[in-house]
């Protein structure tokens, strides 16, 4: 479970996820992070995923492997698990295109959603955590995010409850190992997983809970090699192949007029359809000599690609239409090709191939001509991908161009300053980095809050691949700005595996700066520590106290008080969530005092709410109500009034005077909150929820059971519209099993 909502230096404004700690949390241990054993009942989904990718166009054959796969998909009822279909073969086979052309065909029949995840984006040597995977699954079903548990058992579990109410169907693509499929089982039986991979995966036998069916995929023969050719080339189906030489328009010959020419380059594609389709564009070139000149070059390649001996190099037609058609390519888009071969995983966002090629009508032609050249493929709304075949081949020309500019480089900073912007729209708190000194470069990037968000979600794992690129390139100054400017996603959208890998990779980029970083080393260990106790289990809890210690020293050596107060505030949250209040009270008094002189009084509002919940958890139930009160009174007083937290403030002053057997002082001040949770500016139903719960606590303790139990409904029909865990705790107040309602069940 996520745990804090911001360090003194780090804070968080209205739409930061509440944390689940004695800070300021949910109102129920409903789920304790890093146990064996976590039992999920009764939750709803808000949304229904649909997240397959766009199906290929031209698509053909493969009859036999759909009709097998429309049979096991047709007989799912009265299965006891997911029925697991396993489509494997080398690469450039068109497994991925037979995987979403298939689930295209299918996806009404799963009205529990359907599921696509790449296992692979940074190469079988990197595969995904399926941890990464479940936070990505959970996250699109809408459920509230800060919600979510930590470990990768915990996770599936918790998934295999949110798909148990309908069958769901699982795309899963570029699969490395079995262990990585298991976890990502759903839970309804009628469920389907259909996933792709290079190896056979015959392990995958022991780990299932059913029998995987196996669809080993062979080249295509040549007849439907011959139409995916002609596809690609955008020529039409002869009724009738003849000899006679045709010209088209262009001057190029015609297809269907060099049988001779066809017999020569269909046998050279070898069945794949990467092959047929690149080559078909290859051969629609009208500068490039059509059929017959692709047939000349590849009888001239021959002698070559038998000297070569790996054994699984392109084929003839591929290696020969690769060159071809990167060659037909004019500079501008060629230096985009190349730079997209830098870029560490297949799949990017059409915004990065225009402004490799400098934006604007320049920027569109360039991926207009790689589209058309089929070297890229749509992949959904604004964005496009490469074959893994064609990436690599983009890669190994952008490793042979040593002198040209630095088209990695170049990816970098585009993430970079997307990151940048992403964060100056989320959060208020105070950053080190260079780009949040022009804050008028960084607004033009994204029209609004959501679409930053949205944009940073789609791009999520290239953030951490591109961070993995910036530290093997020796740009550890960028890994440090980007870990800082990425906190604000992650925070929001709780992809922690993704977060604790890039913080990683920043405390050991702060490390390589020396001397003159010790301010970043600071807030790189910093960072560390809040990702951490963002997830939060026991493990997470103990490595987050060793970080922010080694932030404190790092502050204290740099002299910069605001990230000294930072790290003291994370070893409060930590002594919080471990139940020890009253160590969490002096360390939150500390951070306090650090500040010193510093005009910041948002972070000085914060550590008062703090310190007002953990005297409340420590039984200083009058010292706890003063600090509340206070907390709300200086989140009002801020130049722009932080209602989010006025509201909080005053919900955690209710339970601490429910806690004193107040009741009457507790319902004046939550009256106060639900109004401030009723203004249009602060959108946190799943807090307003808590606080009428908080006021049913109220009415039920001055015995007013009727409208108790109102507040408890409401409460309870906004949990479920939410999706929230925290159903159960207004279902056990409308059932009368919750003990001590008057307590302050913030705690764990």
């Amino acid at each position: 479970m996520n745990a804090v909502n911001g360090g003194s230096g780090g804070r968080d404004g209205i739409g930061g996820s509440v944390d689940n700690s004695i800070s300021g949390g949910t109102f129920g241990p409903v789920v304790q992070a890093g146990q064996a054993t976590v039992h999920f009942h009764g939750i709803t989904p808000p949304r229904v995923p649909r997240m397959r990718p766009p199906s290929p166009e031209g698509f053909v054959d493969r009859e036999g492997v759909r009709a097998r796969l429309d049979a096991l998909c047709g007989a799912r009822d009265g299965r006891t698990s997911a029925q697991i279909a396993v489509i494997s073969g080398p690469p450039g086979m068109g497994k991925t295109g037979l995987l979403v052309h298939w689930a295209a065909g299918r996806e009404a029949e799963f009205p529990g959603g359907v599921f696509y995840a790449d296992l692979s984006p940074r190469g079988s040597l990197s595969p995904c955590d399926p941890a990464g995977v479940l936070e990505a699954f959970i996250g699109a079903l809408g459920t509230p995010r800060a919600e979510m548990p930590a470990g990768t058992a915990n996770l599936a579990a918790y998934f295999t409850s949110l798909t148990a109410g309908a069958p769901c169907l699982v795309l899963l693509d570029g699969v490395v190992n079995p262990a990585q499929v298991v976890p990502l089982l759903p839970g309804h039986p009628a469920s389907m997983v259909v996933l792709t991979s290079r190896q056979r995966l015959s392990g995958l036998r022991a780990l299932a809970p059913s029998r995987p069916r196996y669809f080993p995929l062979a080249g295509l023969d040549d007849a439907a090699c011959t139409q995916l050719f002609r596809r690609a080339s955008e020529m039409d189906e002869p009724e009738e192949m003849g000899g006679t030489e045709e010209l088209d328009e262009t001057g190029a010959v015609r297809a269907e007029s060099e049988p001779d020419a066809l017999r020569v380059v269909i046998p050279a594609l070898g069945g794949l359809p990467l092959a047929a389709r690149i080559a078909g564009a290859r051969a629609a070139d009208p500068f490039g000599g059509g059929v017959r000149e692709l047939a000349r070059q590849l009888t001239m390649q021959r002698p070559l690609l038998e000297a070569l001996t790996v054994p699984d190099d392109y084929p003839a037609a591929l290696r020969v239409a690769f060159g071809g058609l990167y060659h037909s390519l004019d500079a501008e888009t060629a230096y985009v090709f190349r730079a997209l071969g830098s870029h560490p995983t297949p799949e990017f966002a059409d915004g990065l191939v225009e402004a490799l090629a400098g934006g604007g009508m320049a920027g569109a032609r360039a991926r207009r001509a790689l589209l058309e050249a089929n070297l890229l493929d749509p992949a959904g709304e604004g964005r496009c991908r490469m074959n893994r075949l064609v990436h690599e081949y983009a890669r190994e020309l952008a490793g042979a161009e040593g002198a040209e500019p630095d088209g990695a480089g170049s990816v970098v900073d585009w993430y970079v300053r997307r990151a940048a912007a992403t964060e100056a729209l989320v959060s208020q708190r105070w950053r080190f980095g260079p780009m949040f000194a022009h804050p008028a470069l960084l607004a033009a990037v994204f029209d609004s809050r959501e679409q930053a968000l949205d944009a940073m979600e789609a791009d999520r794992e290239n953030l951490a691949a591109v961070v993995e690129l910036a530290y093997g390139k020796r740009r550890y100054d960028i890994v440090c700005q980007l870990v800082e400017a990425l906190h604000g996603f992650f925070f929001r959208r709780k992809h922690h595996v993704l977060w604790i890998e890039v913080c990683g990779r920043g405390v050991r980029a702060a490390e390589r700066l020396g001397n003159d970083g010790v301010l970043v080393a600071a807030r790189m260990h910093y960072e560390m520590g809040f990702a951490l106790i963002d997830r939060g289990s026991d493990e997470d809890l103990a490595a987050a106290r060793e970080h922010y210690g080694r932030a404190l020293a790092l502050a204290r050596e740099a002299a910069h008080p605001r990230t000294e107060s930072s790290a003291l505030e994370g070893l409060g949250q930590i002594a919080s969530r471990q139940g020890r209040p009253l160590e969490a009270l002096d360390l939150f008094g500390q951070a306090l005092r650090a500040l010193g002189s510093l005009d910041h009084p948002r972070g000085r509002a914060l550590l008062e709410l703090h310190r007002g919940v953990a005297a409340g958890a420590a039984g200083e139930h009058e010292e706890a109500a003063g600090l509340l009160l206070s907390a709300r009174r200086q989140f009002a007083g801020l130049p722009e009034p932080d209602r989010f937290n006025e509201a909080k403030s005053l919900t955690r002053y209710a339970q601490a005077r429910l806690a004193a057997d107040r009741p009457d002082e507790a319902l004046a001040r939550i009256e106060e909150a639900l109004r401030l949770f009723a203004e249009r500016a602060v959108d946190a139903p799943k807090e307003r929820a808590d606080a009428l719960l908080v006021r049913g606590d109220a009415l039920g303790a001055q015995g007013e059971r009727e409208r108790a139990r109102a507040d408890w409904e409401s409460a309870l029909a906004v949990y479920r519209r939410l999706g929230s865990l925290q159903a159960e705790q207004a279902l056990r107040r409308l059932a009368g099993t919750t003990p001590g309602q008057g307590r302050d069940q913030g705690q764990r």
